[in-house]
């Protein structure tokens, strides 16, 4: 995959297929220590098998699978350019995987349409509470589907129209990035 966002695509219909009602997608970007960090999280059931058994290729929880390749390639990308990454439980008991790599690294594979990525997923899973939290250049965004669903239906709008608001928001909060 070319793009981080197909990878942070992959991880959070993982996330979806386990149960989460809650995902949140960070983007960390300090470029004066020349890091890029990226981390999905869940409140979904957790990963309950041995991390590196998790990043296998040959492991996978799908049923009628016999590769699970998502994570290994999320973690050969952060790997080539320079980082590593870590699967963990999250701060609300489900999965947390987090990729850290330079971002300045020659290597480095773009952002790519993170905001295109998460209001696709936000219009086609409306009772699913997605966060972006954007970190770069000394400014803080959170951007929540929930709290924009919750607008959005006062006024008698939809899904797509949440999806809108919530992709324009992201855009606007990655607009600085490094990508």
């Amino acid at each position: 995959m070319h793009e981080l966002s197909l990878h942070i695509l992959d991880l959070v219909e993982n996330s979806i297929r386990a149960g989460a009602s809650i995902i949140c997608v960070t983007v960390f970007e300090e470029p004066d220590a020349d890091l890029l960090e990226i981390c999905i999280e869940d409140n979904g059931p957790g990963v309950d098998v041995a991390p590196e058994q998790a990043m296998d290729p040959f492991y996978t929880t799908k049923a009628g699978k016999r590769t699970g390749l998502g994570l290994s390639m999320f973690r050969a990308a952060a790997e080539q350019a320079g980082g590593r990454l870590k699967l963990s439980r999250s701060e609300w008991g489900g999965a947390a995987v987090r990729v850290t790599m330079q971002l300045g690294h020659i290597d480095r594979a773009p952002l790519g349409d993170l905001a295109g990525t998460l209001s696709m997923l936000v219009c086609a899973n409306p009772g699913i509470d997605f966060w972006c939290r954007i970190f770069s250049q000394g400014a803080d965004q959170c951007i929540r589907s929930g709290v924009l669903e919750q607008e959005i239906s006062r006024n008698g709008g939809d899904e797509f129209a949440v999806a809108k608001r919530y992709g324009e928001a992201v855009r606007i909060a990655t607009a600085s990035l490094n990508a």
